[in-house]
């Protein structure tokens, strides 16, 4: 399972139709229904039961969208992390003393 595939289950799972669902991801709604026949295929399961105008979570589609939404939010803190490490690696760190606390050694004259 891909985090795609993931972002796509859980827009589907939203959204309750995949035109909308499609629509949000910003691509074709063709594309979504085979990604997520893809997805099913690979698991085995069915995730959605269809109809012309709505899809609603089968069971085990409610037990994956619990684990979908902890999995892309932990993927998104561990993409804020690594930002903030890139952050913490350029630039130049500046550190205020105020002079009463700076040692006498250090001190200019």
């Amino acid at each position: 399972m891909e985090t795609r595939q993931l972002r796509y289950f859980v827009s589907v799972a939203e959204h309750g139709n995949f035109t909308r669902a499609a629509r949000s991801l910003h691509i074709a709604q063709p594309a979504l229904s085979i990604a997520i026949k893809k997805m099913e295929a690979g698991l085995g399961l069915v995730l959605f039961d269809r109809n012309e105008k709505q899809v609603h979570l089968t069971h085990e589609g409610k037990v994956l969208l619990e684990h979908a939404r902890r999995i892309l939010q932990q993927v998104k803190d561990a993409e804020a992390a690594v930002a903030e490490l890139k952050g913490l690696t350029k630039g130049e760190v500046r550190i205020g003393v105020p002079g009463m606390m700076v040692p006498i050694s250090f001190r200019k004259s």
